[in-house]
């Protein structure tokens, strides 16, 4: 498949996957005036805890995959090495954005979204360890 009919096909796919989302957010999710029962406290500061905690440990990863990435690229200049900057550039810029403490700082506190609160940040916490065992190899 050629390079432009790819990036079509893909732009295509995630316009029909914006309107499949919005489409099912509109129809399916109970309106703004029904929100269910907050979770108990306890419950809360621990989710808010161990979702600040996972947005610390990915700062922690993100440092060295972004010194390693760096120094690969003033060796190599591959787009490919390039691209995994920006990729843990971001990475750091959703540690920084999905940690409580900004969100309190900007005067937004915790919903009561339970485990899923925390449950981004593992999996990120997971590729983040993924991509930092690949790098070091």
């Amino acid at each position: 498949m050629k390079k432009n009919t790819l990036l079509a096909t893909m732009l295509m796919a995630m316009i029909i996957a914006a309107l499949v989302g919005y489409l099912l957010a509109a129809f399916l999710l109970p309106p703004p005036h029904s929100t269910p029962l907050p979770p108990p406290p306890e419950e809360m500061q621990l989710m808010v805890i161990l979702k600040t905690m996972l947005s610390f440990v990915n700062l922690v990863l993100i440092v060295p995959l972004l010194i390693i990435y760096i120094g690969i690229y003033r060796d190599v200049q591959s787009k490919f090495t390039s691209g995994l900057i920006v990729v843990i550039l971001v990475f750091a810029l959703y540690a920084l954005t999905s940690n409580p403490l900004i969100h309190i700082l900007f005067g937004y506190y915790a919903s009561g979204l339970g485990p899923f609160t925390i449950l981004p940040d593992a999996f990120t916490t997971v590729a983040l360890v993924v991509l930092f065992n690949l790098s070091l190899e």
